[in-house]
């Protein structure tokens, strides 16, 4: 009879652990469920690269440096009282950053819902009972651990698709409500002992650069996917899934020295974020493999890194992991967000002037040249850069017939591969950066010398798939378009007649002026047709193109 009465009060407490951690799991997808949402955000809430980066720096950031605070905190409040009110400010803010009008607002009520996410997770680790070795408290911990991260980001792109980026708060809304009465409700565990310190800050650092490294290729990777190359957001969430799966079965990998597993797992990221760096085509299947080794290299070192090199008994032990780990993903924002923000820029232009070289050369009437490029060009510095070529491509065809048609296909496939190189070297030393940051975790983790074989094999089977990524890019990928010399001769469209000679002497002029000018020409034809480009032409070279005494005295002085 005893045991028929309990068992209400066990399913009890099986659900409200299960909320808990639900609770836990949502606070750390935190970090990464927004990462979908960016390239929408970028347009609706007019931002930069780095200000849509700033959505998940300051959430880990804030998180990073409220662990501690708030475990002290807990330690004066209790775990229950401290989980209850930082879940009910965590759903508040939520829903505060559903409404937010602006990406000011959106910042601050992000700093907002991280101060709660952090009293969450070091009240969830006491109340769950994680400390305890083998229990299902810690088991759940566990999972919530890797659950925040696989399913943060399919989440969110799943909601951002099929609703808008402010469905992703709104849906956290009850499960932070539900995690907040489960905490009030849940009995005391007994504090456990303070546990061994890791063995020196190796593992700690190793900790913050493999997380950086994993952050930003998913940040990178959604980027690449959803505002380069105009995937929708579900699916570059079923592509971008491939990595979790992995790391889902590569933890199940257990056993062994847990230096050797700390450092194959970093060299697996490392080489993984590396051969993302030379994809040869635009196509999200090439991604697969590169994500595999990322993905197992995050399910073999996490484990290693948290819980065995970095003990994880205490709340304080459960805090100072997380603030680790998070200050690793605030690592990766603050320091590559910039450098792709600078790089997209760069590319666009670049993208633009290699599209105008196409066009110049392309064997079709000069005076449809003439309205093409600009046409053409015109999306390149939209949102859906892509989209918007393939659109003023399809826009254009049926001017052209026969011979000039099969030409201006030939143009526009050539265009899409100039953009999707453009957008493909913008985003490589981002990558590289990246997997330098993983290979450096594993330098600080290095097992002893008896126990590097494995190690060793890794690396050079990870990085010989890195090297035939490399080569694979150099064979397949889209050759860049050359901008030539305008000061040497260059041979002239194959196109005949009357108007072909008048499109030379057109074309000779301009290199004419361009090359008095010191541009190419194709840098003079885009300032002659934008007034941002005319403005940047003034600036680097000292002259106004759209002048006709400048024009002229380029002619005159050549």
């Amino acid at each position: 009879m005893a045991a028929i009465r309990q068992t209400p009060l066990v399913a009890e407490g099986r659900r409200t652990r299960i909320a808990v951690a639900a609770a836990a799991a949502l606070a750390l997808a935190d970090a990464s469920i927004v990462t979908l949402a960016l390239p929408r955000l970028l347009t609706e809430l007019d931002a930069s690269v780095e200000g849509v980066a700033a959505v998940i720096g300051v959430y880990t950031v804030v998180v990073a440096a409220a662990l501690l605070p708030a475990e002290r905190l807990r330690r004066a409040l209790g775990s229950r009282r401290l989980g209850a009110a930082a879940l009910a400010l965590f759903a508040l803010a939520c829903a505060g950053c559903a409404a937010a009008p602006s990406l000011e607002a959106l910042l601050a009520l992000r700093a907002v819902q991280a101060l709660g996410g952090a009293g969450a997770l070091v009240a969830a680790f006491d109340v769950l009972g994680a400390g305890e070795e083998r229990s299902p408290g810690r088991h759940l911990w566990t999972a919530a651990a890797v659950a925040g991260v696989a399913a943060g980001p399919a989440l969110g792109g799943v909601l951002t698709q099929a609703f808008d980026w402010r469905a992703i708060f709104i849906a956290q809304i009850p499960v932070a409500a539900a995690g907040a009465l489960a905490c009030a409700r849940s009995a005391p565990h007994p504090e456990a002992p303070r546990g061994p310190r890791a063995a020196g800050r190796g593992p700690i650092v190793a900790l913050a650069l493999v997380g950086a490294a994993l952050t930003a290729v998913l940040f990178l990777l959604v980027l690449l996917l959803v505002a380069g190359w105009n995937l929708s957001p579900i699916a570059a969430a079923v592509a971008v899934s491939v990595l979790p799966v992995a790391a889902l079965g590569a933890g199940r990998i257990q056993g062994g020295d847990a230096r050797s597993r700390a450092a194959t797992g970093c060299v697996l990221v490392g080489a993984g974020t590396l051969a993302l760096a030379f994809i040869p085509l635009a196509s999200a299947w090439w991604t697969v493999v590169p994500q595999l080794l990322a993905g197992a290299g995050m399910g073999l070192a996490l484990p290693a890194l948290a819980g065995e090199l970095i003990p994880e008994r205490t709340s304080h032990d459960a805090g100072r992991l997380l603030a680790a780990r998070h200050g690793g993903i605030a690592l990766a924002l603050l320091v590559l967000a910039p450098i792709v923000s600078s790089n997209l820029d760069s590319a666009t232009f670049r993208a633009r002037e290699r599209g105008v070289a196409i066009v110049l050369d392309a064997p079709l009437p000069p005076q449809d040249k003439l309205r093409l490029a600009p046409d053409l060009l015109a999306g390149v510095q939209t949102d859906e850069p892509r989209r918007a070529l393939a659109r003023a491509i399809d826009r254009n065809r049926d001017r052209f017939s026969g011979s000039e048609r099969a030409a201006y296909d030939r143009l526009g496939r050539r265009a899409d591969d100039t953009l999707v190189q453009a957008v493909k070297e913008s985003f490589r030393l981002a990558f590289l950066m990246a997997g330098a940051l993983a290979l450096v975790a594993a330098a600080f983790v290095v097992p002893g010398p008896g126990r590097r074989t494995t190690l060793a094999r890794a690396a050079i089977a990870a990085l010989t798939i890195t090297a035939l990524y490399g080569g694979l890019d150099a064979t397949l990928g889209p050759k860049p378009v050359p901008i030539a010399d305008p000061c040497n001769p260059r041979p002239s469209p194959q196109a005949g007649g009357i108007g072909g000679l008048l499109q030379d002497q057109a074309l000779a002029t301009l290199d004419q002026v361009a090359c008095h000018f010191g541009s190419s020409r194709e840098e003079l034809v885009l300032a002659l047709a934008d007034k941002q480009d005319a403005k940047r032409y003034r600036e680097r070279y000292g002259v106004d193109p759209r002048s006709a005494g400048d024009v002229l005295q380029g002619l005159i002085g050549g």
